[in-house]
């Protein structure tokens, strides 16, 4: 009779795990154009379409897709990951279709991963990329181009507060659970005509999310906007996009006829890290304000970022219209940027736009001024603004730069000075940059540059932060600008790039590039050699070069035609010297 017990309950703990295994189950499975809804979704005998798939599978499965347009929007019911079949370019297109404003909606999920896709053709006021809505955890979308999200099909159309369009936007409307966890990454946003909108948003009740190595490019609003107090999620204090990081992304082109739009912008944020960056060309090069009357926008980081040739200047820090008719900005950083040749509309703005911030701090930049000269327009006073050691130059004649401040105008940089009580230990001098060319910059600063070791003494670096080649930044007396010429001896980048060195890593060309590069690197004796390319998450994507060779001239091609647009680093180690440098691949 014990017997026959234990073996009952050995059967019953038998069925019980199968049904454990077969409930965590993961099935692949499979969809194509010329397959058909009538299969079982197999690699062989695929499903024809991607919402048919959705309901078919359950959760924790991967749908992958296969070449070919599916016409169609999607709503994203379950726990899945829906992929581009390995080698394999599969484009959602929105055309004729209007049961829905997103190509991809997703609300109220866990779990959720889209991957390599091409989503276009959604023409329609209100028009979506990708939505992630209400409460979401664990939201990943990575490696997808999106193009012609438009809010008409009329290019002259007029815009108005009621003409939107969006690439991705994310919306943390749950007034108590906030979506986190999420992901925006090597995501490419292209030729969008968004009214009002924007190509990436973070809106609301957001806690926890990255955008990185994105391409945001020739769109008609703000590239890529973090936000907070509208009125999305209807708890005021959850109310705001946070804890956030927006980093290696090249945003450029976003120019709109209607309004300023900023490459990146932050309205309304929280405890968000913007570093890393090229923003050029766009309406702003970085905006950090707040436009809701009696509301913050707190404890925002903007570090070790390249703004050039922007319409309005390259940083803009503050609420527009303190205290009737904006919010203000407090608490934030703008550290070790680069600002080059801004304000390109020749408005006087110049470089640095300040209106109303509280306790925030500017150091450690270069501010390289356009031909008009103009440095800075400040028309509210900065409370408790610490503004000082930075790098200024002009070619045109640059102890004459020109200033506003809060009324006051100022015809040299040392009545500026006098006059605000600003900028002390700041100089005025040629950072020396490898090429001021503006049409193919190299922001690499020389062995003689002025900016070399020119920052505050006081200055700790962040955990892992670094320049703008992925090299590690000192503490202590710090470069000014995004490069650092001289890096710490450490785990990753124990030599800098820029830094003389017997084995030389030369540039590639070209760069951008498409789909090919070509690098360079000499060996003054025989060595083991190890040459590879991550991505903008810091992955091995390539190992070009794995062996001992003898000394010599190397050139070595990476050819990258399955990879997405975005930003990457090749790495040259050799003997005890690694070398980085930042590589850019367009589509």
């Amino acid at each position: 009779m014990k017997e026959k017990m234990i073996l009952r309950k050995l059967n019953l703990l038998i069925t019980l795990l199968a049904i454990s295994i077969g409930a965590n189950a993961q099935t692949n499975y499979y969809i194509s154009p010329s397959g058909s809804n009538s299969n079982n979704g197999l690699l062989a005998t695929p499903w024809q379409t991607i919402q048919y798939g959705i309901g078919q599978a359950n959760n924790g499965d991967t749908l992958n897709l296969f070449t070919g347009t599916y016409n169609e929007k999607v709503n994203v019911t379950k726990s899945l990951t829906i992929r581009n079949q390995t080698g394999n370019t599969p484009i959602l297109s929105g055309t004729g279709v209007t049961t829905q404003d997103a190509m991809i909606a997703i609300t109220n999920q866990t779990n959720v991963t889209i991957d390599g896709l091409e989503i276009a053709n959604n023409i329609q006021n209100a028009a979506q990329g990708i939505l992630v809505d209400g409460i979401c955890q664990n939201i990943t979308i990575k490696n997808c181009k999106l193009h012609d999200i438009h809010f008409s099909s009329n290019p002259s159309a007029p815009v108005n507060a009621g003409t939107n369009a969006q690439g991705i936007i994310v919306y943390g409307t749950n007034a108590s659970t906030a979506i986190s966890n999420l992901k925006i990454n090597n995501n490419t946003l292209y030729n969008c005509r968004l009214g009002y909108s924007e190509g990436i948003a973070v809106n609301g009740n957001v806690d926890g999310f990255e955008v990185i190595g994105n391409l945001v490019h020739d769109i008609t609003n703000i590239g890529i906007d973090l936000i907070g107090h509208e009125g999305t999620c209807s708890n005021p204090a959850n109310d705001q996009a946070r804890n956030g990081l927006i980093k290696n992304n090249l945003i450029y082109n976003c120019i709109s006829a209607y309004a300023t739009s900023g490459g990146l912008y932050v309205d309304g944020g929280k405890n968000i890290i913007i570093e890393n960056n090229t923003s050029y060309h766009n309406g702003y090069g970085v905006e950090v304000g707040c436009e809701n009357v009696g509301k913050t926008t707190d404890n925002i980081t903007v570090r070790n970022n390249i703004f050039y040739d922007n319409q309005v200047c390259a940083i803009a820090l503050g609420g527009f219209d303190y205290p009737a008719g904006s919010g203000k900005v407090i608490n934030s950083e703008v550290r070790n940027n680069t600002c080059y040749k801004n304000d390109f509309l020749n408005g006087g703005t110049g470089e640095l736009y300040l209106s109303y911030s509280e306790k925030s701090v500017v150091e450690n930049n270069i501010f390289y001024l356009s031909n008009q000269n103009s440095l800075v327009y400040a028309n509210l006073t900065q409370l408790s603004l610490q503004f000082n050691y930075n790098v200024f130059f002009s070619d045109n004649t640059p102890t004459n730069m020109t200033a506003d401040w809060n009324g006051n105008s100022y015809l040299s940089y040392s009545s500026f000075t006098s006059g605000t009580g600003t900028n002390a230990n700041s100089q005025v001098a040629n950072p020396q940059f490898v090429n001021g060319n503006i049409t193919a910059p190299n922001f690499h600063i020389a062995s003689t540059s002025p900016a070399k070791e020119a920052g505050n003494p006081a200055f700790v670096a962040a955990l892992n932060e670094a320049d703008m080649d992925g090299e590690n930044r000192i503490s202590g007396i710090v470069d000014c600008g995004a490069d650092e010429y001289y890096a710490t001896v450490g785990i990753h980048q124990p030599i800098s790039s820029d830094k003389p060195s017997a084995y030389s890593l030369g540039q590639n060309y070209p760069n951008p590039f498409n789909p090919m590069t070509t690098i360079t690197f000499a060996l003054p004796s025989k060595s083991f050699v190890s040459l590879k390319v991550f991505d903008a998450l810091g992955r091995d994507v390539a190992t070009l070069v794995s062996e001992e060779l003898p000394a010599g001239t190397y050139s070595q091609q990476w050819n990258a035609p399955g990879f997405p647009s975005g930003v990457y680093f090749y790495r040259l180690q050799a003997s005890s010297t690694i070398e980085t440098k930042k590589l850019i691949l367009l589509r």
